[in-house]
């Protein structure tokens, strides 16, 4: 009997360190998923966005924009233009049904409006979720 109580004590302790360990790896993980978004929710603000300290997502430069009018740019382009632009809108944009990225690619080619792209990548990330 005490010898069970051991083994059942010793095979708890083995899952909470394993627990442990697994949380703490999805925690680091997710610290750079949330600057990012927090970056992203304060451009909303200030208009400008700046890029999270010691981060793998790079931030935009002082480019223009290459939206309104620019009819070459592909839908890999706008991803890829959205993702330097605002990582964590594009967090959202890159879960969305193709046809979603392509309604958001048209109309960024036809207003330039990156502020209003974001809006509608959070409004089709809900309307997604309730299909």
């Amino acid at each position: 009997m005490e010898q069970q109580f051991f083994r059942t004590k010793r095979f708890h302790l083995g899952l909470l360190l394993t627990g442990g360990l697994i949380c703490s790896s999805v925690l680091a993980a997710d610290a750079d998923y949330i600057a990012a978004i927090e970056a992203d929710v304060a451009e909303f603000t200030t208009h400008e966005f700046q890029p999270p300290a010691d981060s793998g997502w790079i931030g935009a430069g002082d480019e223009a924009s290459p939206g309104a009018g620019n009819q070459s740019m592909d839908l890999g382009g706008f991803s890829a233009y959205l993702q330097k632009k605002s990582p964590g809108s594009f967090i959202f944009y890159k879960k969305l049904p193709v046809e979603y990225q392509k309604k958001l690619h048209d109309d960024y080619l036809s207003t330039g409006d990156l502020d209003r792209i974001k809006e509608d990548i959070f409004k089709y990330s809900r309307e997604a979720k309730r299909k």
